[in-house]
C-alpha cells in the first residue's frame, strides 16, 4: 500500500469571483483507458459538458472560456480571482502565470491548477464540477521568486492523474522537479511523491506518450547550466526512466503524433537565434519521431523554418519563429498539426507586429504543404497590425466545439500596448478558417483593461 503524503494546506484560502457564467449541467468526462494514442490533444473540460475549455491569464484574474457546440463563445466565462482587492490594473501579479489542468481527485471534472501570486504566493486546485470551477484548496510546493511550471496527466499507468511540479527544495533552495501521484484529496492530500530525473531546470512542461505504451511520458524544456536544453523522461508502470537530453538549443515543446503511426513524437521550437545551427535565421521548429523505444533512432529529425519551401514568410533576424508553439489535429485527419508563434515577425513596414503559422501533420511527418500564416491584417481577423503587438505570443490547438478537431487560440500581453488579447479561429475539414473569428478582450470578460496583459498565459 502506497503511503499517503500531505501537500500542507495553507490556511488561508483566497476567493473566487464570478464573471458572466452560463453554464450546462454536464456528466462526468474522460478519456478511455487503453484507446490508441490520439492525435488531437485532450482538451480541459472543467463542467464535463463534452466541450473543451480555455483557462486566459489576466494579471490578479483568470479568465476562463467555456465551449460550447459552437466553440469558444465570449457569453460563457468566468473569472477567477487571485489575491482580492490588489490586482485591478496595478502592480504585476504573477497569479496564473502558470497553471495547468487534470482529474486530481478523479471525480471524472478536469480540474485547474493556478500558481501563483507574488503577493500571496501559493499554488491552489480549484476544482472542477458540474457548474464549472469552485473552492480553493492552496497548495505548499510554491516557489517564491519565479512560476512553477506544472502538468497533470497519468504517468504511472494507474488510471489516476499525477501532478508534475517543479519548485524550490527546502533543503538548499535549488529547483527539483517532483510528481505527486493521484488521486488528490479535496484537502491537498496525495498518494505519494517522487523526485523526477528530468537533468535540467525546466521552464515548461508538456506529456504525450512517445513510445506507445499508453502511459504518458515527460518532457522538460529549461536549462542545463547556461544552455537551453529539452529532456525526455518515458514514463511507465514500474517508475521512471532516465531522462533523455536532447542535443540543441530549444525554449518551447510539445508531444504529438504528427504521422499517425500511433507513437507520439516531441516536438520541439527554438525561436532564439543563438539556438540555431548554422544556415537557420529567425527561428526553427525541430521533430523528434517517437517509435516503441521512445524516441527514435531510425528516423531523421526533421527542421523546419520560415525559409524551407512551402513555408509563409521569409526567416529574418529576432522572427522567433517557434518561441512559442502547440499541437492538436485541426482537420481530423489522425495526424497532429502544429501552431507556431511568430511573435516578432514584421509585416509591411510594421515592427514586431506578430504572426501565426500552422504546419500539418501528415503519414510523411510534419510538412509545409498546406501551411497557413495570419496576422492582424489578414481579412477575418479582427484588428489591425500595429508595432510590438507581438500577435502569436501564446498559442493553442483545442476542441472547444466537440468535433475531434482542433480550433486555434492565440493571445499576446502586448495588443492595446498593455491591455493584451485572444482571438479563437475555427476549424472544419480543411483545417483551420478565418471565418467567424472571435476576439475576447480584459473588458469582454468585465475586467478593466489598463495593465491587463491579457492571455500572457494559456491553458486547455
Amino acid at each position: 500500500m502506497r503511503g499517503v503524503r500531505r501537500l500542507a494546506v495553507l490556511a488561508t484560502v483566497t476567493a473566487v469571483s464570478m464573471g458572466t457564467v452560463v453554464l450546462g449541467t454536464g456528466g462526468p468526462a474522460g478519456a478511455v483507458p487503453g484507446s490508441k494514442v490520439s492525435a488531437a490533444r485532450k482538451s480541459a473540460d472543467f463542467n464535463g459538458d463534452g466541450y473543451g475549455d480555455l483557462a486566459v491569464s489576466a494579471n490578479g484574474h483568470v479568465a476562463v472560456m467555456y465551449g460550447t457546440r459552437t466553440g469558444l463563445s465570449a457569453s460563457r466565462h468566468q473569472v477567477l480571482a487571485g489575491n482580492p482587492g490588489t490586482n485591478d490594473g496595478g502592480a504585476y501579479s504573477g497569479f496564473g502565470d502558470s497553471m495547468a489542468t487534470g482529474d486530481l481527485d478523479g471525480d471524472g471534472y478536469d480540474d485547474l491548477v493556478v500558481g501563483f501570486d507574488r503577493l500571496a504566493p501559493a499554488v491552489s486546485v480549484i476544482w472542477g464540477g458540474s457548474r464549472g470551477l469552485s473552492g480553493r484548496t492552496p497548495l505548499s510546493f510554491t516557489p517564491k521568486y519565479s512560476p512553477s511550471p506544472m502538468v497533470v496527466g497519468d504517468f504511472d499507468g494507474d488510471g489516476q492523474d499525477d501532478l508534475v511540479a517543479a519548485g524550490k527544495a527546502d533543503h538548499d533552495g535549488s529547483v527539483e522537479t517532483r510528481m505527486f501521484r493521484g488521486p488528490f484529496g479535496r484537502d491537498g492530500t496525495s498518494v505519494s511523491t517522487s523526485l523526477m530525473p528530468t537533468r535540467i531546470t525546466p521552464d515548461s512542461l508538456a506529456a504525450g506518450d512517445v513510445n506507445g505504451d499508453h502511459v504518458l511520458d515527460l518532457l522538460f524544456v529549461g536549462r542545463r547550466g547556461s544552455t537551453a536544453d529539452a529532456s525526455l523522461v518515458l514514463g511507465s508502470k514500474n517508475g521512471f526512466g532516465p531522462a533523455k537530453v536532447f542535443s540543441t538549443k530549444v525554449d518551447s515543446g510539445s508531444i504529438a503524433d504528427v504521422d499517425g503511426d500511433g507513437y507520439a513524437d516531441v516536438v520541439l521550437g527554438a525561436g532564439l537565434e543563438g539556438y540555431q545551427p548554422k544556415g537557420v535565421v529567425g527561428g526553427s521548429v525541430l521533430v523528434q519521431y517517437g517509435g516503441a523505444g521512445g524516441v527514435s533512432t531510425t528516423r531523421k529529425p526533421v527542421r523546419i523554418s520560415q525559409d524551407t519551401a512551402g513555408v509563409p514568410g521569409t526567416g529574418e533576424k529576432y522572427d522567433r519563429f517557434g518561441y512559442d508553439l502547440n499541437t492538436g489535429d485541426v482537420d481530423g485527419d489522425g495526424c497532429a498539426d502544429v501552431a507556431i508563434g511568430v511573435m516578432q515577425e514584421s509585416i509591411s513596414g510594421v515592427s514586431t507586429t506578430g504572426a501565426v503559422t500552422v504546419l500539418r501533420g501528415s503519414s510523411r511527418g510534419l510538412t509545409a504543404t498546406g501551411a497557413v500564416s495570419w496576422h492582424q491584417n489578414t481579412p477575418g481577423v479582427p484588428g489591425v497590425n500595429e508595432s510590438h503587438d507581438t500577435f502569436g505570443w501564446r498559442v493553442r490547438l483545442i476542441d472547444m466545439n466537440g468535433d475531434g478537431r482542433s480550433e486555434l487560440a492565440t493571445g499576446t500581453d502586448r495588443e492595446n500596448v498593455n491591455e493584451g488579447n485572444l482571438w479563437y479561429f475555427r476549424s472544419g475539414s480543411k483545417g483551420l478558417t478565418t471565418n467567424q473569428v472571435v476576439s475576447v478582450g480584459p473588458r469582454t470578460v468585465g475586467l478593466t483593461a489598463k495593465y491587463r496583459y491579457f492571455a500572457r498565459w494559456l491553458a486547455q
